[in-house]
């Protein structure tokens, strides 16, 4: 399942993972991974939670992000909740040009029985066609 947390930059998308994050990890049956492209909330995220600073990878687009996130699915046969904040900051794309990373991330949460929260740098009104199908939070 892929869950959207929607907003302009500065409307607190970050603190709502983070929550999200921290609320779910307590009832998790398996592992929890927390992906950004900086250290600056690690130590908001709970301890329980693996976090991924992607910038030491050298990840800045859209393919590199979802091998990343792909490698994480892969590594962990145990995940069963992954968090991604900032895919526009990270890739340096806007929202309408991140259709096939979105579908991609959506098909393997589902495979692999993931639940996939993304932060999306965009109001829910202003959200591209293909992302509406997506559970928005």
């Amino acid at each position: 399942m892929l869950i959207l947390i929607c907003g302009a930059k500065g409307s607190g998308k970050t603190t709502r993972i983070i929550e999200k994050a921290n609320a779910d990890v307590k009832t998790a049956k398996g592992d929890c991974v927390y992906v950004s492209d900086t250290e600056r909330y690690m130590y908001d995220v709970d301890r329980n939670v693996k976090f991924v600073n992607v910038e030491e990878y050298g990840i800045k687009d859209p393919t590199a992000l979802e091998a990343f996130v792909c490698g994480v699915m892969a590594g962990r046969s145990d995940l069963t909740n992954i968090y991604i904040d900032g895919v526009s900051r990270i890739t340096g794309l806007p929202p309408k040009d991140l259709q096939g990373f979105y579908t991609r991330i959506a098909e393997l949460a589902d495979k692999f029985a993931v639940s996939a929260t993304v932060t999306v740098s965009a109001a829910a009104d202003d959200l591209p066609d293909y992302l509406m199908k997506y559970k928005i939070i």
